[in-house]
């Protein structure tokens, strides 16, 4: 526990200020997560690594946010070239690419929702926003279960978590992300905060689970080992990638 607090708050005073700055400091954080985050879903597979599944889901991410106007087009070309490179490799198999498509897809989309966020004015809000309530549900989620937790939430994609630690996790993560949203955001999206607020922490245990069910999948306790104590990027962004991805889509409706 003490080295995962430790590393928590090494990886709070690196990326906090980088978000709050926006601009080139964003930029980098964000090429270093996906640079990462893609490398750590690459080596996973039970097979060698393919010199080409790594870079085609950086272009992908990358290109995703070039083609805004065009998106759809990107992807079905994507999905092509995914079958194309299959037929070619002996290695990479059906489930390979569908995976890589899979996971292409969240972190480009969840990179385009903070290039969105940040072409607005105080991006840097929104994104604390969603930070309080997809962490502060992560880590009230973690404590609640382990000071109350009885009941198994689904022991068949992740044993440890408990049903009781899901609603604390729901509950602080919905309290600490509306207080925030009731002083940072104009009278007029206090509404539109309520609503997000009481999704965004049970989207974010969904991605958790999500990416709990991919590693259950690949046979791999973490993605990872850069962060210790948590494991790999992916580990630690899991359910911040969902919430992103949510948060971008619905946030449009209210403004």
């Amino acid at each position: 526990m003490k080295t995962r607090v430790i590393s928590a708050l090494v990886l709070a005073l690196i990326c906090i200020p980088s978000l709050i700055l926006g601009g080139i400091f964003t930029d980098i954080l964000m090429i270093a997560v996906v640079l990462i985050g893609c490398f750590e879903f690459c080596t996973i597979r039970k097979k060698r690594f393919n010199v080409l599944l790594y870079p085609s889901m950086v272009a992908f991410v990358a290109l995703i946010n070039v083609f805004n106007n065009n998106q759809v087009g990107l992807i079905i070309f994507y999905i092509i070239y995914l079958f194309f490179i299959a037929m070619i490799f002996e290695d990479i198999t059906l489930d390979d690419i569908s995976s890589v498509f899979m996971m292409s897809i969240i972190i480009g989309f969840a990179v385009f929702s903070v290039v969105k966020m940040y072409d607005r004015d105080n991006g840097y809000l929104m994104m604390i926003y969603i930070l309080l309530a997809s962490f502060g549900c992560d880590i009230a989620a973690l404590f609640c279960g382990m000071l109350f937790g009885k009941h198994k939430l689904n022991e068949r994609i992740s044993p440890k978590k408990t049903v009781e630690g899901a609603i604390g996790g729901w509950f602080f993560g919905f309290i600490l992300s509306y207080v925030f949203a009731w002083f940072a955001f104009p009278e007029k999206l206090r509404g539109a905060a309520l609503i997000i607020s009481l999704i965004l922490p049970i989207v974010s245990q969904i991605g958790d689970l999500s990416f709990s069910l991919i590693k259950r999948n690949y046979g791999v306790k973490d993605f990872g080992s850069i962060i210790p104590g948590h494991g790999g990027i992916l580990d630690r962004i899991d359910s911040l990638l969902f919430c992103l991805i949510f948060f971008a889509s619905v946030w449009e409706f209210f403004l």
